[in-house]
C-alpha cells in the first residue's frame, strides 16, 4: 500500500505537466450606451479615440470599448457580436503593420481606410448612442464628399 502511495505522490508533478493547459479567454469591456445620446461632435471625438486605439496603438481591447456587445457584422464570413470579432482580431492585430490612409466621420457613420498585410481596407461603422453598433468591410469604398 505504501508503494502505491509513493508512486502516486512521485508521479503527481508529471501528471500535472501532462494535463492540458486551460487558459481563460481574454475579454474586453465593451461599450455601454450613453444616455442622453452624445452630440455629433462628442461621437466624432469618440470615433477619433477608437481609430487611434485600433489603427495607431493597435490595442484591440481598448478599441473594443467603443463597440456594443450586440454589434452587427455585415461581413458574410464573420459572426455578429463584439466578442466574436475580438476573438478573431486579438491574436493577430498587434503584429499587423498598418498604414493609416484616411479617416472620416459624418452623421452617424465613420470610415477607416488603411493598408495592412491583407491589402487596402475600408471599414465603415454606424454609431448609436456613442457606440459602434454596425460594421461593413466587404466592397466598401471611402466616401469622396
Amino acid at each position: 500500500m505504501r508503494t502505491s502511495t509513493l508512486i502516486a505522490v512521485a508521479s503527481a508533478p508529471l501528471m500535472a505537466l501532462a494535463a492540458p493547459i486551460v487558459t481563460e479567454r481574454q475579454t474586453s469591456k465593451f461599450c455601454t450606451r450613453i444616455t442622453p445620446a452624445p452630440t455629433a461632435e462628442e461621437t466624432e471625438a469618440r470615433f477619433n479615440e477608437f481609430a487611434d486605439q485600433f489603427l495607431v496603438k493597435k490595442d484591440v481591447y481598448k478599441a473594443f470599448e467603443y463597440i456594443l456587445p450586440e454589434y452587427i457584422n455585415h461581413n458574410p464570413m464573420a459572426q455578429n457580436g463584439a466578442q466574436n470579432a475580438l476573438d478573431i482580431l486579438a491574436p493577430i492585430w498587434p503584429s499587423q503593420s498598418i498604414t493609416v490612409l484616411r479617416t472620416k466621420f459624418e452623421g452617424n457613420q465613420s470610415w477607416l481606410n488603411y493598408r495592412n498585410s491583407m491589402g487596402e481596407i475600408v471599414d465603415r461603422y454606424r454609431w448609436e448612442d456613442g457606440c459602434i453598433i454596425e460594421h461593413w468591410d466587404q466592397g466598401e469604398t471611402f466616401p469622396t464628399s
